[in-house]
């Protein structure tokens, strides 16, 4: 087995079992321990697993380790999109809103309709879109620099959203579990994000099923400060948990299902 082949291999298998050890996959791939560190070294230098103590972890089971932006931006794409597209759709003319840092929100940055919009956010991937479009008044947060996913954060960006006031705020989400709610990998986007709900009139979340009934490192709020959620598919059950908690559930539908694929 080539050298590519056998780490694609076993990045797959990393991600099904979320953690394992080194003796486990040179067992599973046939091969030395040797050649599986190096594996390892070169798939975690990648930032595609997460290097642990006589093993490896998938990152997207790690609970505090923040997902770098190259990943981020790659998983569950298509629902990312149709899921920004019904977003984009409740953005208004002469809307002021806010966009969270994060992959699907920044999808929602090119199917924005509506003329005359104020954007404020805090990612700088958005901020250079929206540059790009031109058509956007831009306000961005200021803010220190959270290295791999170009996020700002900290003291200046939280003192500048607390001076502001917006129509909708588009929020990200790393977890929803529906009775703990809502919770980030990192403490630093934490205080960012609680800021931004305070400013908003209207909170939309905005996350893929992937996210649900998980829980990582600190928790943002319980699902009563959300207005709307949108995401691309959600069980009975849960939906009706939070219709009953006054959360309006907008599901919106990927290409591949659409036409009928799966």
């Amino acid at each position: 087995m080539f050298r590519v082949e056998r780490q694609e291999r076993m990045l797959t298998y990393i991600n099904d079992k979320h953690t394992v050890k080194t003796q486990e996959l040179a067992k599973v791939f046939k091969t030395s321990l040797v050649t599986i560190r190096n594996d390892i070294n070169q798939l975690a230098a990648r930032g595609l697993v997460i290097k642990t103590h006589g093993g490896a972890m998938c990152r997207q089971h790690s609970p505090n380790i923040e997902i770098p932006s190259v990943i981020r931006f790659q998983e569950n794409i298509e629902s990312k999109q149709a899921i920004a597209s019904l977003a984009a759709d409740l953005i208004e003319d002469g809307d002021i809103i806010m966009l969270d840092a994060g992959s699907t929100t920044y999808e929602i940055v090119s199917r924005i309709k509506a003329r005359s919009v104020t954007i404020i956010t805090n990612d700088l991937k958005i901020g250079a879109a929206i540059a790009e479009r031109g058509d956007i008044s831009l306000i961005m947060t200021g803010g220190t620099l959270l290295p791999s996913v170009y996020t700002l954060v900290g003291t200046k960006a939280i003192e500048f959203i607390n001076c502001v006031k917006v129509r909708k705020l588009f929020l990200g989400c790393d977890a929803i579990d529906f009775t703990w709610g809502i919770s980030n990998r990192t403490m630093e986007e934490i205080h960012i994000k609680a800021a931004m709900i305070q400013a908003a009139h209207e909170v939309i979340a905005v996350a893929d099923c992937s996210k649900f009934n998980r829980q990582v490192f600190a928790r943002l709020c319980g699902l009563e400060k959300i207005n709307t959620l949108i995401t691309d598919r959600i069980d009975s059950e849960a939906q009706e948990r939070l219709e009953s908690q006054g959360v309006r559930v907008l599901k919106a539908v990927p290409t591949r299902y659409k036409s009928g694929g799966h």
